[in-house]
Formats: C-alpha cells, sequence, structure tokens
C-alpha cells in the first residue's frame, strides 16, 4: 500500500503587520498623494518647492507601492500555493493549514486602509482640478 502524502505542501503563512506599521504605511501614502497634488500650488510660487515637492512625494509613493506590492503578492501566495480558490470553489474540506491561510487573508484584508486611502486619494485629486483650474483661469490669484 502506498503512503499518502498531503495535499498541502508545507507553506508558511505570512505573519501579518500590527497596526503600528500599517498606519505607517497609510500616512506615507496618504502625506505622497497630498504632496503630488500640492505640486500645483507650489509651482505657482516657485519652481524649486515645486520640485521638491515632487521628489517627495515620488519617493514616498514608491515606499508606499513596494510595500503594496509585496502585501499582494503574500496574499496572491497563500492562495496559490494552498490552492485555497479551487478548494472553496468545489467546496472541498480545507486542512487547518489552508484555514490558516484563509484567516491570513480574510484578516489582511480586514485590517488594510487601502480603501481609506483610495478614498482620500481621490477627494484630493478633485480639488487638486479644481484648484488647478481656479489658478490657471485667473479666478484666484494665490
Amino acid at each position: 500500500m502506498t503512503e499518502l502524502k498531503s495535499e498541502t505542501p508545507t507553506f508558511e503563512i505570512s505573519r501579518g503587520y500590527g497596526m503600528p506599521v500599517i498606519n505607517l504605511y497609510f500616512w506615507v501614502g496618504l502625506v505622497s498623494a497630498i504632496l503630488l497634488r500640492s505640486i500645483i500650488i507650489a509651482d505657482h510660487y516657485s519652481i524649486f518647492w515645486g520640485k521638491a515637492i515632487w521628489y517627495l512625494g515620488v519617493t514616498g509613493y514608491l515606499w508606499f507601492f513596494t510595500h503594496r506590492y509585496h502585501i499582494a503578492k503574500r496574499r496572491f501566495s497563500v492562495v496559490k500555493d494552498l490552492n485555497l480558490l479551487e478548494k472553496v470553489r468545489t467546496r472541498q474540506k480545507l486542512s487547518e493549514k489552508e484555514l490558516e491561510g484563509m484567516e491570513y487573508l480574510l484578516w489582511s484584508l480586514s485590517v488594510s486602509k487601502e480603501r481609506a486611502n483610495y478614498y482620500v486619494i481621490s477627494v484630493f485629486s478633485v480639488i487638486a482640478i479644481a484648484l488647478s483650474l481656479i489658478l490657471d483661469l485667473g479666478i484666484l490669484k494665490l
């Protein structure tokens, strides 16, 4: 008789970050978004400040989106390596490791600040567009 092998590979489930780290990245993304949208105002005063704000904003975005890529890659790895989508789709019973993977995914999604970040970025984008039009059309002189 052949020995049965576990269907679940030896796969280590990622540990999530603590709230201080989650909040740090939220604020990095938020401040970067605001900085990049404030270039419109800074350019009206000084090319130097416009460039300085641009570099700060892009550097912050690079840091933020590198982090977001890492999180997305970790989530994808859990789904792929544990074959969770297929197992849920076919209603298979999940092992302890697979349940741990599902718990990580659900926890990660539930504590993510990305929804708030997207909302604030959208609001500041609308404000930046409106302010830019107002400044460019000479309606408001700052």
